[in-house]
């Protein structure tokens, strides 16, 4: 039965029921009742809000990321007076929504949940994470569409990049510092 026709069945049953208790009633009192057809209760969607909200702090992160371009890069800086390194960056923006996150990319690189390296399985505000072997020197925030704003190095400003022009070794992996699962417990939205 697909969700129409149930919801058509639902509807049939709660106008009998109207239809019945309208007619006891009109017995009970010897009023004269009209009835109206019942109309079917909206479907709930216990997620809705919360599913907008997500998209609004993934929007936000987002624009505050974007708000930061051209601001030079700055080793071992972290405010868009004094300019950005690239955990600078991340420190800052993340810590605007209320996450306090390590100072360096390789202890930002350990906050939140893994997220498998594949452009697929991420979302906006999603970490990403930079390095050569095993070791991550670089850290950037995703902002959708296989691009990322990151502080890139001296000399440089906080720009956008494309993962597609990233060499493929040179992208270790992703964090996801915020739950953006809108089917998940309320109580999780910050890991």
């Amino acid at each position: 039965m697909n969700i129409s026709m149930g919801i058509r069945r639902i509807t049939s049953i709660a106008g009998a029921a109207v239809v019945a208790g309208a007619l006891f009633a009109a017995s009970a009192s010897a009023q004269v009742v009209t009835v109206v057809h019942p109309r079917a209760a909206p479907i709930a969607k216990p997620f809705a809000r919360l599913s907008q909200s997500i998209h609004e702090l993934q929007d936000s992160i987002v624009s505050l990321s974007r708000a930061q371009l051209g601001v030079k890069y700055k080793r071992g800086a972290e405010s868009p007076k004094k300019g950005f390194d690239c955990s600078g960056l991340v420190q800052y923006v993340m810590a605007a929504f209320g996450a306090e996150l390590p100072r360096t990319a390789r202890e930002q690189a350990m906050v939140g949940e893994k997220i498998d390296r594949d452009i697929a399985s991420l979302k906006p505000g999603d970490l990403l994470t930079f390095g050569r072997g095993k070791r991550i020197s670089h850290i950037g925030i995703y902002i959708g569409d296989g691009r990322y704003v990151h502080a890139p190095t001296t000399g440089k400003q906080v720009k956008v990049e494309t993962l597609a022009n990233t060499k493929a070794s040179w992208w270790k992996g992703a964090r996801r510092v915020f739950a953006f699962d809108d089917s998940s417990d309320p109580d999780s939205l910050v890991n």
